[in-house]
């Protein structure tokens, strides 16, 4: 049985206005990766909703995570 580490992400506005591009802040193993994409595969997800910025976070368990070309890789188990 392999162990699963907390993943979470949001959207990043200041990141999307530098790059002129949509960005997503992926944050995993105490460090924050900003990457163009992110692909979830079988991994349970809830939603978590703040009063301040980011206002709407999603997190997760996974059990693989790797970034390829600027998108965000994530397997988790159900």
């Amino acid at each position: 049985m392999s162990k699963t580490k907390v993943f979470w992400f949001h959207y990043n506005k200041p990141a999307s206005k530098a790059k002129g591009k949509p960005q997503i802040s992926v944050h995993y193993n105490k460090t924050c990766h900003i990457v163009d994409g992110i692909l979830i595969d079988r991994a349970k997800l809830t939603e978590k909703i703040n009063k301040s910025q980011p206002f709407f976070v999603i997190k997760g368990r996974c059990e693989s995570f790797k970034i390829v070309d600027n998108v965000c890789y994530i397997v988790g188990k159900l």
